[in-house]
């Protein structure tokens, strides 16, 4: 891949990275995901990380979507005693003046833990801030600095490896609760059984209207036609809300398609659609990964139609949940960000840091800049009828600038 930047000559073009630092680990960075697939398999199967950090989740990202967004892949392997040991899936691009290293996926990427061997992790909780900076700027090259978002502090009762970095608390956390004791034992713990009656009072309302059907797709065109259904949807729901649209961004439809291919042969597949329809018309779909047991949210929609006042979102997350335990996934996480209705479920909180570390005088600038916006705009959060003015002038602008 050539880099989107004149300034900045191309990784690719480049050798590969490696040095021995004064950690225990020896570092390398690749430039592609293939120069170390069979490493990061291995750390897949015997590993702590994410859905979002598995091999095929990542290298699809870098195929489709990570050159539209002038950034070129700067994959951090380390090495215990010549073995895989961790994995940052990270790219560099230009932020104003600085290369900025950050975690592939962008704001599709919703937890972002890296992946680690149980020796990496043991020996990570021993390293100080100033040895791991030194690690990843001796990794990444010409970076002025790194910021790594949404880093869960625990995952898998696994303390985030790379906490003694500078951070500070992300502004959204995460959503998830436990489905153990089957899928009674969750309404029971959640109050849910006004919400099944809701459930069934909309299901017979959404039935008179025709057949009512819902459940995972069954075949990669079914779950290709969900998928299309979600950003048609999407794209008019963000419209009228004045907000960006993310899934517009050139490549983001073909990663996902391609996930979906990939999945086709997963016993826990990177992106599965679920979907409800009512007289042969999809009305709602969700989309899923699987990694572990746990089942992660991506994102849902619904159409905005004769039966919107039906609910079909909701008819659709609760019958999911409903199928989720009677295969046996273990947890359901409905994503980052809040929204009231995770509330409804939602008994776990998982709080995430944003990390920083600079590499030369201009990141240490560049990083002071961001939480600085950061200060300010957690302050203004705090003023509701500041945000509220503040967002409604943004979707403002963002309506006219779409007329």
């Amino acid at each position: 891949m050539t880099s989107p930047l004149n300034s900045i000559s191309s990784p690719a073009a480049q050798p590969l990275s490696r040095a021995q630092t004064a950690a225990p680990f020896e570092v390398e960075t690749v430039a592609t995901p293939s120069d170390i697939e069979t490493e990061w398999r291995h750390l897949e199967a015997i590993g702590y990380g994410t859905i979002f950090q598995r091999y095929d989740w990542v290298d699809a990202y870098v195929r489709h979507v990570l050159e539209h967004e002038k950034a070129w892949p700067a994959i951090v392997l380390g090495k215990l005693h010549s073995r895989p040991a961790f994995i940052l899936p990270l790219a560099i691009s230009k932020v104003g003046p600085a290369r900025m290293a950050r975690w592939i996926g962008g704001n599709h990427s919703g937890y972002n833990f890296g992946l680690w061997s149980p020796e990496a992790v043991a020996v990570m909780s021993s390293m100080k801030r100033v040895e791991i900076e030194k690690m990843l700027a001796r990794a990444l090259g010409d970076a002025d600095c790194a910021v790594l978002v949404r880093m869960p502090k625990i995952h898998d009762g696994v303390v985030q490896p790379l906490a003694s970095l500078t951070s500070s608390p992300s502004p959204t956390e995460g959503y998830a609760f436990d489905l153990a004791g089957g899928f009674e034992a969750v309404l029971e713990r959640t109050d849910g059984a006004g919400r099944r009656r809701g459930v069934r009072t909309k299901e017979r309302r959404l039935a008179k209207v025709g057949t009512l059907q819902y459940g995972k797709s069954q075949d990669l065109a079914q779950a290709k036609a969900a998928l299309d259904f979600f950003f048609e949807q999407k794209a008019l729901r963000l419209a009228e809300q004045g907000k960006p649209n993310s899934f517009a961004e050139p490549g983001v439809l073909d990663f996902f398609r391609d996930l979906l291919e990939r999945s086709q042969t997963m016993d826990e597949p990177l992106l599965e659609m679920t979907e409800l329809s009512v007289d042969g018309k999809i009305r709602a779909a969700r989309a899923a990964g699987i990694h572990r047991g746990r089942l992660n949210g991506y994102f849902m929609t619904f159409a905005k139609d004769e039966l919107v006042s039906h609910s079909p979102g909701h008819v659709l997350l609760f019958r999911h949940i409903e199928e989720c335990c009677e295969r046996g996934i273990t947890t359901y996480d409905l994503g980052v960000g809040y929204e009231e209705y995770k509330t409804h479920w939602c008994d776990i909180i998982q709080e995430l840091d944003d990390a920083y570390a600079a590499f030369t005088p201009l990141g240490s600038a560049m990083i002071a800049t961001i939480r600085l916006g950061q200060a300010v705009k957690a302050r203004m959060r705090q003023n509701k009828f500041l945000w509220q003015h503040l967002k409604a002038a943004r979707a403002y602008l963002l309506r006219r600038s779409t007329e």
